[in-house]
């Protein structure tokens, strides 16, 4: 009869490292990890392995049971009691030296031949329950479980990167069966998605009774294609496999190859005379990367998450992320595939921030009148979006959101697919909602565009967390964001250089809050081909008599040029860091 007992982890060491002799010998194939978790621990201690564990055939096959040297007993017949007795005896009654040489022969072998090489070797990689499955996407919470499930297996892979930790093989696997499930339920030929939803309608002008909602997924297809190309190259031994990889994002240029290499060297060489920042404050979508159909779709790849995350290690002291987009609940957090620590994220325009579990805050000038007030407009949009003929603005672009202080609500999607009549009849909408929830307009404002609706709460005229300021007719920007963090946390922007990246007018008050602070010392990359947006930047800049400023035309040269910056020599020690040896 046999009786299996669990021990917590730490007694289990603790057996261990006390025991002299390890004895692993099961009838049939088992109990490989005991054995080499035994080892491990304690390479001090003999081992004595039978002929049916896995572990036995693998030091086997590797040279440590040969006739001139045996680094562990082996019993062939573990019913044959005289032998394994005698077996036992030997081992136990083994000199220290001998033990331990032959201990630490096998923990080398080990440590260098783990767990995740054994299971890649012996394993077939799509067995895993953790892999994802081939699958038919027919309805759209498919879709956004899908996305969802690659959202974890990214962040795995970021995760295994950084830490310098071996890559799975079914990461792989999941990635190519997320790609194919994605491309196999399109149209023929085409990288259109049509979804069943659950509510009756049409998101056509014709109207009708079977809603749909309608995708192009090309960037969805495009990032986990690239994900997959990264995972290649992060295996490979070259050593320049970072630069080989950068120029695979070549392909996503709107004007060729030979454009992407001199928008990434005029980039790099904006980072490179910066060296390093100081504080780096940075838009995401957009910027850091490309548009999605829908928000609940625009996961973070995993490449992006690894060169980002390396530039904050390598090349800057405090990384923000400063997004429009809400904190949870389908917010920056739900997409994002970065580890915590590398950036503080900035959500609502900076208005509600998070830098760990244990650290986060919101900009208190918002009363709870005016939260009161938002919230009805809420749930009357929510109402409103359960009518047919608005029904797809559910879940094109960014949805209906609901941040800490504003509201936004989609009437676009990146392709232009929703007719102007039918925008214009949303507006129209939602300014009657507005109009009744705020009739003398004393509180909430409404602003138009391109892609959505906002409604926001006024701010005061002078410092954001002021109780006592007047209401003015501004409304909370990420300029205002950064003062807000810049207070809770004491950060002193007036040393040190300042990065600052963008792509649209909203990131301008970010790039303003920080001249002001310093000048000389602020560079900007901005993702734009818009020449009244480079303007508006050049502008800027040319109050401040600064010229540190980029253009570039996608997210993926911004990327290209952090991961090259991640790569050479830094040449400026980042501030705070004294040096001991000098007087």
């Amino acid at each position: 009869m046999n009786f299996v007992v669990g021990l917590p982890r730490a007694k289990l060491v603790a057996h261990y490292l006390a025991m002299d002799v390890g004895v692993v010998t099961p009838i049939k194939d088992g109990m490989n990890l005991v054995a080499k978790e035994m080892l491990i621990c304690n390479p001090a201690a003999a081992l004595i392995l039978s002929s049916g564990a896995g572990t036995e055939v693998q030091l086997g096959n590797a040279g440590f049971y040969a006739q001139d040297k045996q680094c562990y007993y082996r019993v062939e017949d573990v019913t044959d009691t005289e032998t394994f007795a005698d077996c036992f005896y030997k081992a136990a009654t083994e000199s220290l030296e001998v033990r331990r040489g032959h201990g630490i022969l096998l923990n080398q072998y080990l440590m260098s031949h783990d767990i995740d090489e054994w299971s890649t070797a012996f394993l077939d990689p799509s067995w895993t329950h953790e892999v994802i499955r081939l699958t038919e996407v027919k309805l759209l919470a498919d879709f956004y479980q899908l996305m969802d499930k690659t959202c974890q297996v990214r962040r795995q892979i970021a995760e295994r990167v950084l830490k310098g930790i071996a890559i799975r093989a079914h990461f792989s696997v999941s990635l190519e069966n997320a790609k194919a499930s994605l491309e196999n339920s399109c149209v023929h030929h085409t990288h259109t998605l049509i979804l069943e939803t659950a509510a009756a309608g049409d998101d056509s002008d014709e109207g009708g009774q079977h809603m749909t909602a309608k995708f192009d997924i090309t960037n969805e297809l495009a990032e986990l294609e690239n994900d997959l190309e990264f995972l290649r190259f992060i295996q490979s031994d070259e050593i320049n496999n970072v630069e080989q990889f950068v120029m695979t994002l070549a392909s996503y240029h709107p004007s060729g190859q030979t454009a992407f290499v001199d928008e990434v060297n005029k980039a790099f060489a904006l980072l490179t005379e910066g060296d390093h920042f100081q504080h780096f404050f940075t838009d995401r979508d957009g910027t850091l990367k490309s548009y999605s159909c829908s928000y609940p779709a625009s996961i973070q790849p995993a490449y992006s998450a690894v060169i980002q995350a390396q530039f904050a290690r390598r090349c800057a002291q405090f990384c923000a992320i400063v997004t429009t987009s809400p904190l949870m609940h389908i917010g920056v957090l739900n997409v994002s595939t970065m580890p915590e620590g590398y950036y503080a994220y900035g959500a609502s325009a900076g208005r509600e921030w998070y830098l760990n579990p244990s650290l986060q805050f919101k900009d208190d000038s918002v009363n709870d009148a005016d939260l009161a007030l938002l919230t009805s407009v809420f749930e009357r949009l929510e109402e409103l979006l359960e009518q047919p003929e608005y029904r797809n603005f559910t879940w094109i672009g960014s949805g209906l959101q609901r941040h800490y202080g504003h509201i936004t609500i989609a009437r676009q999607d990146v392709n232009y697919s929703v007719p102007k009549h039918r925008s214009s009849l949303l507006y129209q909408a939602v300014c009657k909602i507005v109009n009744e929830v705020d009739p003398m307009a004393t509180t909430l404002t409404l602003r138009e565009g391109e892609f959505d609706l906002k409604i926001f709460t006024k701010v005061a005229l002078s410092e954001v967390n002021s109780a006592t300021a007047k209401i003015s007719g501004r409304i909370f920007n990420k300029g205002h964001g950064i003062r807000l963090i810049k207070s809770k946390m004491g950060l002193k922007l007036n040393c040190g250089k300042i990065l600052v990246c963008g792509d649209s007018e909203t990131d301008l008050p970010m790039l303003e809050e920080c001249l002001l602070c310093s000048p000389a010392n602020v560079y900007t990359i901005w993702v734009t081909t818009n020449p009244q947006l480079q303007e508006k930047v050049r502008s800027l800049c040319g109050i401040y008599e600064n010229d540190h400023y980029v253009f570039v035309s996608c997210p993926e040269v911004l990327l290209g040029a952090m991961a090259n910056a991640t790569v050479r020599e830094i040449t400026i020690r980042p501030q705070g860091d004294d040096d001991e040896d000098e007087e």
